[in-house]
């Protein structure tokens, strides 16, 4: 196997670097689903090849590489680094918040780690959409109590993990929030469930607008901490 090379600079990827996984883009996803459902034969990481949202970035690179990956997708977030390495100050292109799109698409990501975690033989994704009906109390005012919800979820013997799109529309037909939730739930564990409930119209949340119930397990809590989000509210 050669030696990996630094997609910014070209240099060799000693222990120092690593392969840093970008914001994933829809067609990403469409890859990591495409080897969820290959055939364990063939779907070894020689024939695999390397992640589309995912690059190798040298020692010198990988702190700055870092910071734009979880802001950034990678096309985006090579040719800002490419700037910095330039000498360019591009700080202010970062954006401090997270899109509610982006996020949903990060946890869609993580559903055969999940997998892994809860303890499953086999990674199959299953995706399903539905209504269903919300309290005033829980939409902006002027909203239809008629939600639509859209879901991903891998299951194993003892537990399942799901996330799930949730959108909220106004009485006008346009859409007025985007909930994104994750919860795993399991006959003999605790389950845990992590929401983000952005403003009204708003495409982004920072970390008052996520909320837990229970104690997310290690990988979700991995999660929260690399996308820089607090859960600053806690469900009942």
């Amino acid at each position: 196997m050669s030696t990996p090379r630094c997609a910014v600079c070209g240099a060799d990827v000693t222990d120092a670097g690593a392969l840093v996984d970008f914001l994933p883009r829809e067609a990403d996803l469409a890859w990591h689903a495409t080897w969820c459902d290959a055939d364990e034969s063939t779907a070894d990481d020689s024939s695999r090849g390397e992640p589309p949202d995912a690059a190798w970035l040298c020692a010198r690179h990988l702190e700055c590489g870092l910071v734009m990956a979880r802001r950034l997708d990678i096309g985006r977030g090579l040719a800002l680094l490419r700037e910095a390495d330039a000498g360019v100050e591009v700080r202010g292109q970062l954006a401090a918040t997270l899109g509610v799109d982006e996020w949903e698409r990060v946890l869609r990501r993580a559903l055969p780690d999940f997998a892994i975690e809860i303890g499953s033989d086999r990674v199959e994704i299953e995706e399903d959409w539905q209504t269903s009906y919300l309290e005033d109390s829980e939409i902006p005012a002027g909203a239809s109590n008629g939600v639509e919800c859209t879901s991903w979820s891998v299951g194993g013997d003892q537990s399942m993990v799901g996330v799930d799109r949730i959108a909220v529309y106004w009485r006008s037909g346009a859409v007025a929030r985007t909930d994104v939730h994750i919860g795993s739930v399991g006959p003999h564990a605790p389950g845990w469930s992590v929401w983000v409930t952005p403003d009204a119209d708003a495409t982004r949340f920072g970390s008052q607008h996520v909320s837990v119930h229970g104690e997310p397990s290690p990988l979700m809590g991995d999660l929260l901490r690399r996308y820089g989000l607090d859960a600053t509210r806690v469900r009942p």
